[in-house]
């Protein structure tokens, strides 16, 4: 095929008007019950109109390869996390087709559309109720209609959960059966985490990551847990003989170090870091990303919730233990550096059912190092702008874990084995924080640089089909077919 550029440069509008209102009145919906939440101003915010060209520049190679649908794009900044959260609908030239207007901002995370053409997102509204947390950290989970508004929104603050605070980060997910995924910090203190046998640093507070399955009810604007997984439930530590969950950490693959590694910067006091989440229906299982271990991690969510809180001893059965986890065999004591396949990765997802690679697991590989990181530190304007400066190259695997009689198999060597599918890189292509892949119908793979702020698409056999410039960061881009996003348009 002949080879060419389009490029197509537009100006970059970004027109923001901020309007204060009386939340009821701003919204349209019909008063909150009584003692649900105090009432507040609510800021709608326009960030372009409909047929602007907000995107900044498009590199199209291949054209006859191109995936045609509609682009949609998600401010997120993991680090400077003061923006907008809004989410827009692009077509092919870069023009705004659809919008959803917001009240929240915070960055770090993505939304996702929904069928009715509305949103799942989550966000902040109570700067004061986050202050402190790690990265990436939100108060509020949202389910929008089509234009922005919250038709059903739950703050942190109304969460009730062993009795500690508890805030949303990165990354939740829409379940089939209507409910939603969502990563958790839960705030556990110093002597409840020395009772686990882990010693988590000097400050006065841990944060626990976890994942909570969280049924709403939209008639109501009420919720309901129905599963929750945690990681203190699922830990393994050679520190401390005297202390819960002492044990060979080689002898257990199942459970987590909760000391690994060693030495970490810049906060000993949050040692997992999940910062992506995915769920098989057919498999009704979950895997989280761990920024910090450098794995993904497979979990059985077909337990109840104290199942889940259990463990298998390293026996096949219902509980939350580890059913399978890949990247960096180290962090089990059962490899060295020279096995890390991972470095800092932000995405792990199932390829979909109906997709090329369906039920292979995507990852998207930063391969930061951990010394860029620690130059980087741990957030703000200072550190967005570091981020830009660092250098390297990300890649992207498709694995197929090896399964046996239903079991996950470890190799003769002692870790996890699993099959190759695809690799890409690109000497251009570095995304040093945040990013993701998702799997194409045609079987191209959207690529997302949060801190380039782009998109790549790529063919299976590696060729770049398009580049795209975007208007904002975005934690993970997806693209839509005409059918599937035909009802935002009627």
């Amino acid at each position: 095929m002949t080879r060419f550029t389009l490029s197509l440069i537009v100006s970059l509008l970004v027109a923001t008007t901020t309007m204060a209102q009386d939340a009821d009145n701003a919204t349209g919906r019909p008063n909150r019950q009584a003692d649900a939440r105090p009432r507040q101003r609510q800021q709608s915010t326009t960030i372009a109109s409909i047929g602007d060209a907000v995107m900044k520049k498009i590199d199209l190679a291949l054209p006859d390869e191109l995936y045609l649908g509609y682009l949609f794009w998600h401010q997120a900044d993991e680090l400077a996390t003061d923006v907008v959260n809004y989410a827009m609908l692009l077509d092919a030239e870069g023009k705004v087709v659809h919008r959803w207007d917001t009240d929240l901002t915070g960055g770090g995370h993505t939304s996702y559309l929904l069928e009715s053409g509305g949103l799942l997102r989550m966000g902040i509204r109570d700067r004061k109720y986050v202050a402190g947390q790690p990265v990436a950290v939100t108060d509020t989970l949202q389910i929008t209609d089509t234009t922005g508004q919250a038709v059903w929104e739950l703050s942190a603050k109304n969460i009730h959960f062993n009795g500690n605070k508890i805030t949303f980060h990165h990354d939740m997910l829409p379940m089939p059966n209507g409910n939603i995924l969502v990563l958790i910090y839960e705030e556990i203190s110093p002597k409840e985490a020395a009772a686990a046998g882990w010693s988590a640093g000097k400050g006065k507070t841990v944060w626990s990551d976890g994942v909570l399955e969280i049924k709403p009810n939209l008639e109501k604007d009420s919720h309901e847990i129905v599963w929750y997984w945690r990681f203190i439930d699922h830990m393994i530590q050679d520190q401390d003989a005297k202390a819960a969950n002492y044990g060979v950490i080689a002898d257990h693959p199942e459970k987590i170090d909760g000391h690994f590694p060693r030495s970490y910067a810049p906060m000993n006091a949050v040692r997992q870091h999940l910062n992506a989440l995915d769920y098989h229906p057919g498999m009704d299982q979950i895997v989280v990303s761990s920024f910090i271990y450098s794995e993904i991690w497979l979990i059985d969510h077909s337990t109840t919730t104290e199942q889940a809180a259990s463990s298998t001893g390293g026996r096949r059965g219902k509980g939350g233990d580890l059913l399978f986890r890949y990247g960096n065999p180290a962090a089990y004591a059962r490899g060295t550096e020279k096995e890390r396949l991972f470095q800092n990765q932000h995405d792990a997802n199932w390829v979909d059912e109906g997709l090329p690679g369906a039920g292979n697991l995507l990852v998207f590989n930063n391969n930061t190092g951990t010394s860029s990181i620690a130059r980087v530190g741990t957030g703000g304007a200072a550190a967005a702008l570091a981020q830009e400066q660092l250098k390297g190259i990300s890649n992207v695997h498709e694995i197929s874990p090896t399964v046996d009689n239903g079991r996950y198999v470890i190799e003769k060597a002692g870790a996890f084995e699993a099959k190759q599918i695809w690799f890409w890189e690109h000497k251009d292509f570095f995304a040093p924080f945040q990013g993701g892949a998702r799997r194409l119908p045609n079987g191209n793979t959207l690529l997302t640089d949060t801190v380039g702020r782009r998109v790549w698409e790529v063919a299976s056999d590696g060729d770049v089909i398009v580049r795209y410039k975007g208007p904002a960061p975005a934690f993970k881009a997806f693209k839509y077919s005409a059918e599937q996003v035909a009802n935002l348009f009627e």
